[in-house]
């Protein structure tokens, strides 16, 4: 599992005998979605290792898992999504009116939701419990809150989700609903809780974190069942003293608030056992002691400089986490932590370590990375239970040989220092399962690397390493190798014998060739060779029937073996930065390719057998030698994303009407050709969500392009538009626009600066009422100077038939030609309308008329209508 960002691993508390709940809390960030364990998606994209950094969470009735942890380059920051894998979980103890026998049944769950996207609306029973997912802006669903229909749901426990609903206030309809124990509210945009939250006697979590709140009601104190409120990302300065009548909260989450006091409210709060005040910049009382409970504090983001001495008197403190913040040292007084078990002092300023630390003989997890921190104490040696220790992103050179006393030790993180070599004893730690040496000065790996049995991830990037000991063939358990950016020449054979690896990377060395050695590693799933010297796709590759995703970018690759076709389960093939003249046709037979990128070579024409990848959703052919758009990809129907920016190479000058087969493409990307219009097909591609077709030489917009109604990201920069079509303003989707560099006149360059929507619908609505106006005036001033003798020329110059002339009235023949003239042409706006009659007047000859109809035009313009 790779390990990019710094994440929790779960730690359970036992208490009372009652059951055990999680709760997810983010180190450095955001305390993400509470939810049921059942609630939760499950994320599984085009690969299941390396790209992807989801990591599943299991959750047994009489126990909770422990969850792997991801170790960091960076720490974690607030708010990301889809980024990483978990969060940190933690487990505090619930109390519960529920019967024993319904308490086993029933583990509640409080989650971080890992994947982008909002809860389905789905009504899920679980024995006798019923979720409530409510999709709508403001209401619960009728039916939870109807007589009959709610006797049948009120069977004994209900959770309502109503996160990211847009909610401005909580429905009053919840306040009914008196067996409520779960609800949830985040990331709406609710300013006040009102006083009727005193009804929901039974509620245990309240979870209202990412809304606008200022204060609480003093009614809050009248849970008194209240177990977890989460009050997290909100702008609360200040606690009532009536909090303190909250006698059952054990977890308490308030942070990134405007807090600047410590809540002398909480010291009564004598259950409470988890504290989150990270992201405020909270003073600590010497009172604090007073909370004698207190098991995991979270400090974070609070612009500390100095450890809060009072911190070491909190006698059953297990985890204290003090991340984001710029202490300089830490105080002898903290040797008196003696139940700590997990010390987070990531992104601080500490330039030193007393040998106080090392007398926390039960810390387990220690992070210090992000600080300024040249070495490790011998002392670490007392630390005999730690079994995740990071320094990464510190100044180390040397590391002690004492530290392979840590017997216990299972993950070390020693990213990006200056470390030239490792102690031989730092081999013994045979139990060390990953081992993260990125970005270092080290120049050769032991031998006794064989001694590690244990590893599963090993990463060694950004190092001056010229070779791989063979003996790495004896670490059997590895599952991901990182050495990418070495010195490495040759294939490091002693990786073939490692039969369970699943993720490789060798990017940025110097190999030329494969050995056939490689066929052996049957799991591999993600391998990365791009930035070598390999002159050809090696026939070993195809051998590599488990095989997903395939970099071979910037080589010197120019052709593709047929025996390709073996490589089955491949879903994303990187060939960018080769030396391709002719599309591969072997690609072709891999019909289950999700993705291909084949930019930046020389490739000029694309085969018909295209077509034979049904499954591309993602497909790069920028920076080629397409003399024109290859139509050929017209009939990949489930292409998604399509890019063909030509910043080098053949620009192409059209876009085809076939275009608009591409009935599944969300993403376009035409940068950088000399394109003069755009096809109308385009409006048939509803689903684009991003069109990119800055640098051109586009003059207008398409009259099919109002069609587009789920375009969010629009960029025409740098084109030759004039005049923008009134019904943009049909695309209610659009939300990113770019217009720079245009010669805007309709509207104004200036009114599309903010690149906002808004004020340019405002705009061309005004214009468009003005234009109509304006062309009023012009039909009569035309219908009233036309002469009669010069009748049939205009209107032959109107390109109006013979028959529709003859058929006219003889009063108001002028009127009857330019009414029907008009219908003729709807399609064109009002403005275009004046300027075509103006062209005509010229045409006909009637010049005093054409000057009069000018003026008319210019000072209409003048005029405020």
């Amino acid at each position: 599992m790779s390990h990019e960002e710094e994440k929790e691993q779960d730690l359970n508390i036992n208490s009372e005998g009652v059951n055990e709940i999680t709760l997810n809390i983010s180190e450095n960030g955001r305390t993400q979605s509470l939810e049921k364990p059942d609630a939760i998606g499950n994320s599984s994209d085009l690969l299941p290792e390396g790209n992807q950094n989801e990591t599943e969470a299991s959750w047994n009735a009489n126990r909770i898992q422990k969850v792997s942890s991801e170790v960091s380059e960076t720490d974690s920051k607030p708010n990301t999504l889809l980024s990483q894998s978990i969060s940190e979980t933690e487990a505090i103890s619930s109390t519960s009116n529920l019967s024993e026998e319904k308490s086993s049944e029933f583990q509640e769950s409080l989650t971080e939701e890992l994947i982008e996207g909002h809860s389905k609306n789905i009504e899920r029973e679980s024995g006798n419990y019923t979720y409530l997912y409510a999709e709508g802006l403001s209401e619960i669903p009728p039916d939870f809150l109807e007589g009959q229909a709610r006797k049948k749901m009120m069977l004994d426990e209900y959770t309502v989700q109503l996160n990211s609903k847009g909610l401005v206030e909580i429905p009053t309809g919840i306040f009914d609903v008196k067996m409520l124990h779960y609800l949830y509210l985040d990331d709406n945009e609710i300013k006040t809780i009102p006083r009727e939250i005193s009804l929901l006697k039974n509620l245990e979590v309240l979870s209202i974190d990412g809304n606008q709140l200022t204060s609480l009601p003093l009614e809050i104190s009248l849970l008194k069942n209240l177990r977890t409120l989460n009050l997290s990302h909100n702008q609360i300065s200040w606690l009532p003293s009536e909090f303190s009548n909250l006698s059952s909260l054990k977890c308490l989450l308030i942070s990134y608030n405007n807090i600047e006091n410590f809540p002398s409210a909480l010291e009564s709060l004598k259950k409470l056992e988890i504290l989150d005040l990270s992201g405020n910049r909270v003073t600590l009382p010497e009172t604090l002691t007073a909370m004698k409970n207190l098991n995991m504090l979270y400090l974070n983001a609070n612009k500390m400089t100095i450890f809060p001495k009072i911190l070491c008197y909190l006698p059953n403190l297990i985890k204290l986490s003090l991340s984001e913040n710029q202490i300089q040292s830490l105080p002898k007084e903290i040797k008196e932590l003696k139940t700590l078990k997990e010390l987070l002092l990531t992104n601080n300023k500490l330039l030193f370590l007393p040998v106080q630390l090392f007398q926390l003989i039960h810390i387990e997890k220690l992070r210090l990375n992000g600080n300024q921190l040249e070495s490790l104490s011998d002392k670490v040696e007392n630390l005999q239970m730690l079994r995740d220790l990071n320094l990464a992103k510190n100044v180390i050179r040397d590391i002690t040989d004492n530290l392979c006393h840590c017997t216990t030790l299972e993950c070390l993180n020693l990213n990006d220092n200056q470390i030239k070599t490792l102690p031989p004893n730092l081999y013994k730690l045979k139990y060390l399962k990953e081992l993260y040496l990125s970005r270092n000065q080290l120049i050769m790996l032991d031998e006794q690397i064989a001694y590690m049995k244990e590893l599963t991830i090993l990463e060694l990037s950004g190092n001056a390493l010229m070779y791989i000991p063979v003996e790495i063939k004896s670490c059997t358990e590895l599952l991901k190798i990182d050495l990418s950016y070495n010195k490495l020449s040759l294939f490091p054979v002693g990786l073939c014998a490692l039969v369970a690896l699943q993720h490789l990377n060798l990017c940025g060395n110097y190999i030329s060739e494969i050995t056939t050695e490689i066929s052996f590693i049957e799991k591999l799933q993600h391998l990365n060779f791009s930035k070598n010297k390999l002159p050809s796709f090696s026939i070993y590759l195809c051998t590599l029937s488990r095989l997903r995703y395939l970099d071979l970018s910037h080589n010197e690759i120019s052709r593709i073996p047929t025996n390709i076709e073996k490589m089955k389960s491949l879903r994303v093939l990187l060939l960018q930065h080769n030396k391709f003249i002719l599309f591969p046709t072997e690609l072709c037979m891999l019909n289950k390719l999700k993705v291909l990128d084949l930019s930046q070579n020389k490739i000029q024409l694309i085969p018909s057998d295209i077509k034979d990848l049904q499954e591309l959703k993602d497909f790069n052919l920028s920076n080629n030698q397409f003399a024109s758009f290859p139509t050929e990809i017209c009939q990949l129907s489930s292409l998604q994303k399509l890019t063909l920016c030509q910043k080098n190479g053949l620009k192409l000058k059209l876009l085809p009407e076939e275009i608009s087969k591409l009935i599944a493409l969300k993403e376009l990307d035409v940068s950088h050709n000399e394109l003069q219009e755009m096809p109308e097909g385009i409006g048939e591609i509803k689903d684009l969500v991003t069109l990119i077709a800055n640098n051109n030489c586009l003059t207008k917009l398409p009259l099919s392009f109002s069609s587009l109604q789920n375009l969010q990201h629009l960029n025409l920069k740098e084109n030759k538009i004039a005049c923008l079509p009134s019904d943009i303003q049909l695309l209610l989707e659009l939300k990113d626009i770019n217009f720079d560099g245009n010669t805007l006149i309709r509207p104004p360059a200036e009114v599309c600066k903010g690149k906002q929507l808004l004020p340019i619908t405002h705009y061309l609505e005004s214009a468009d009422r003005r234009d109509e106006k304006i062309l009023e005036k012009v039909l009569k001033t035309i219908a009233s100077n036309v002469p009669f003798e010069h009748f049939e020329f205009f209107c032959q110059k109107l390109q109006l038939n013979s028959a529709v002339i003859k058929s006219m009235e003889n009063n108001r023949l002028v009127t009857q030609a330019l009414n029907y003239w008009k219908t003729e042409n709807q399609e064109l706006s009002p403005e275009a309308m004046t300027d075509q009659l103006i062209r005509v007047l010229t045409m006909s000859g009637l010049y005093y008329l054409t000057n009069k109809v000018k003026s008319v035009k210019l000072y209409s313009k003048l005029v405020k209508f």
